[in-house]
């Protein structure tokens, strides 16, 4: 049902929904059952963070989104551009500047079973709602964290591509608040870091070196670790992609996890232990002010 045709009842305001570049009342029903996102979570996705009606380097998101359907040998649909800039003049049309964006592409409807059909049509969905709002803690002193029992496989097919796979990472957030944590980090099969439950992470260690785990390492190329990769110089910072030990991790002076929606958010403690003197340090203060002022050049406010 569209919003058009949504029998005279008005529809709620948020989210704000598109599908296949068509806007539908958020209500639902939208998907097919047989679906292949659904069924097999054969897609990808993107999370993008909206500022003033502006999309946070949407291009980088859309040239991410490519390279994972191509790798998944789905046909990306042309129009998605058009679709995002249509979902923000709508809702800023309804009073939502500040905006959580979700893009997510499926392989489509196909027939039971894996292989994937020769003639689908790929499913694009976008999904707007109100940015979220994150407790003053996730800043001011930080966030606890704790390592998770499961382990990242850097050497799967879909590594480093943002899938609609995300049960791991469901699964390790789960666990991390049962504990009374905030998040968790996640190691590779090898026992190095690999990024968080929906973030990568940074590590301050001696002097102004900041180290992030490389793609290798299972870690997603996120579109904030690029940025804050690209402050690094301009901050005075030594930066590192390499692989992080346990011991690094335990012995950091300052950590903190990288996203979309939380922007910079410094970690306080990880596995109970205080990282630093518990409190966001000098290097972590410096990228979150040198990050919003990023965000302001690039947005235009």
């Amino acid at each position: 049902m569209t919003v058009a045709d949504a029998a005279g009842a008005p529809a709620p305001l948020m989210p704000l929904i598109w599908i296949g570049g068509e806007r539908f009342a958020p209500g639902g029903p939208h998907l097919s059952a047989l679906d292949r996102g659904f069924t097999l979570a054969d897609g990808v996705f993107e999370t993008m963070r909206a500022y003033r009606g502006v999309i946070f380097r949407r291009d980088a998101h859309l040239d991410r989104l490519h390279r994972a359907t191509t790798a998944l040998g789905i046909a990306l649909p042309p129009g998605i551009a058009a679709t995002l800039e249509a979902a923000m003049i709508a809702a800023v049309a309804a009073g939502v500047e500040d905006a959580s964006v979700r893009l997510t592409v499926s392989r489509g409807v196909g027939a039971p079973g894996v292989l994937p059909p020769p003639d689908a049509r790929p499913t694009v969905v976008v999904a707007v709602h109100a940015a979220p709002t994150f407790p003053a803690a996730t800043y001011e002193p930080g966030l606890a964290v704790r390592i998770a029992s499961g382990r990242r496989n850097e050497h799967a097919m879909t590594a480093g591509l943002k899938t609609l796979a995300y049960t791991d990472s469901v699964m390790a957030l789960a666990e991390a608040r049962a504990t009374g944590a905030d998040d968790a980090l996640v190691l590779d099969t090898a026992g190095h870091l690999s990024e968080g439950t929906s973030s990568n992470v940074f590590v301050v260690v001696a002097g102004n070196v900041l180290v992030t785990p490389p793609r290798s390492c299972g870690a997603l190329p996120g579109i904030t670790r690029a940025a804050v990769i690209e402050l690094a110089g301009e901050l005075g910072l030594s930066l590192e992609e390499r692989p992080i030990t346990h011991v690094e991790i335990h012995s950091a002076r300052e950590l903190f996890l990288t996203s979309s929606l939380r922007g910079i958010a410094p970690v306080a403690q990880v596995d109970g232990r205080p990282v630093g003197d518990g409190t966001p340090g000098p290097t972590t203060r410096g990228v979150i002010a040198a990050y919003a002022a990023l965000v302001r050049r690039e947005v235009g406010g």
